[in-house]
């Protein structure tokens, strides 16, 4: 019945900004946007009827901190993952956009390196090789 996960949404303060930063900085692209002002987009690697990674970005409505202020380990969805095959170059990709990385780089959980980072809204994200 249940086939993968589609995509994770995250709620943006500057919804096409965030959008341009995930296509110029992270290789993705528009594979939807629903056309409204302001614009909810998708992107990603994939598309939606073959399936690959993507991540549903729309404006804020409601009130409420910023992604950066909440700890680590508080309840809720704290990052997504990013798979990439070279972990060195990518690490270094992100280093020279000035991203700010919020732990080391280290092992992953079932394997691999990585390391998190923060969007220029305050989500953290993560690449993995594995």
């Amino acid at each position: 019945m249940f086939t993968a996960v589609d995509h994770p949404c995250i709620a943006c303060l500057d919804v096409r900004r965030q959008a341009d930063w995930y296509c110029r900085n992270l290789g993705m692209r528009v594979v939807a946007t629903d056309g409204k002002e302001p614009p909810g987009y998708l992107v990603g690697y994939g598309d939606t009827t073959t399936g690959g990674a993507m991540i549903e970005l729309v404006p804020a409505k409601d009130p409420g901190p910023r992604p950066d202020a909440h700890a680590r380990f508080q309840p809720g969805i704290r990052h997504v993952a990013l798979r990439v095959k070279n972990f060195d170059a990518a690490h270094e990709t992100l280093r020279k956009l000035g991203v700010k990385f919020t732990v080391d780089p280290g092992t992953a959980l079932g394997g691999g390196r990585t390391v998190l980072f923060r969007d220029p809204e305050g989500n953290e994200l993560q690449i993995v090789e594995r």
